[in-house]
């Protein structure tokens, strides 16, 4: 039994060392130090919470965060430093970032609103929404793959970017997809399906350069749109 700020949190041993949360294991920034279940603020201040099902949602980690569950929602909202985020299931939600951001889900969607730092994302099956914000003079590379959604990168308009695009369709695609930019990328198409997958595919792949090319940004996705915007 362990004492948290809001109350008595309990935790029941299993055979086998399996451990789990009769709070439901819901964590908000700081509410249940010292618990490997629900969050652990480390000697850095870094925000830690790993779960074995079950959504998580951290309002502030000024210090960072490392957030994983195997099934569940994460939100995060305000957090510095850096943040890796993971779930074997579910939405994937961060407000604002100042420092780099590694989110990956195996189904679902993820929206990233603010981002300062590098940025990685990926999806097994999902759209990918996110915003690159901030000043551009230090590298900030970008790395978005969905295998089954639509991605949508918007950037700074001096945000200086080496750009590459994989957008592959397959030939049983419920509608035709499409490669959306205004910085005037080269665009090219393969005339020839690909079976080395299973279901046959073509691509549509685009690159280019703005600035003197700083920050590289790969987009790869399969059956959806890729949106480049600059604002």
């Amino acid at each position: 039994m362990a004492m948290s700020k809001t109350g008595i949190v309990l935790s029941v041993a299993l055979a086998g060392g399996i451990s789990f949360c009769l709070c439901g294991c819901r964590y908000r920034g700081g509410d249940f130090p010292g618990s490997a279940e629900t969050g652990d603020s480390s000697d850095s201040g870094q925000v830690t919470v790993a779960k074995m099902g079950g959504e998580i949602d951290v309002k502030s980690a000024p210090h960072g965060a490392n957030l994983s569950t195997m099934g569940g929602d994460i939100h995060l909202g305000d957090v510095a430093s850096s943040a890796k985020v993971k779930t074997m299931g579910g939405v994937i939600t961060i407000d604002h970032a100042t420092g780099s951001v590694d989110a990956s889900t195996m189904g679902g969607p993820i929206t990233i609103g603010h981002v300062e730092g590098a940025l990685k994302a990926s999806t097994m099956g999902g759209e990918i929404t996110a915003r690159m914000a901030g000043t551009s003079s230090s590298e900030r590379d970008v790395e978005l793959t969905s295998h089954g959604g639509t991605i949508t990168l918007t950037v700074p308009k001096d945000f200086p970017m080496d750009v590459r695009i994989q957008l592959a369709y397959t030939k049983n695609a419920p509608r035709t997809y499409e490669i959306i930019d205004h910085i005037g990328l080269e665009k090219r198409e393969t005339s020839d399906w690909d079976n080395s997958f299973g279901s046959p595919r073509k691509y549509i792949r685009a690159r280019g350069r703005v600035g003197n090319g700083l920050n590289h940004v790969v987009i790869e996705t399969i059956n959806g749109d890729v949106i480049l915007k600059q604002e």
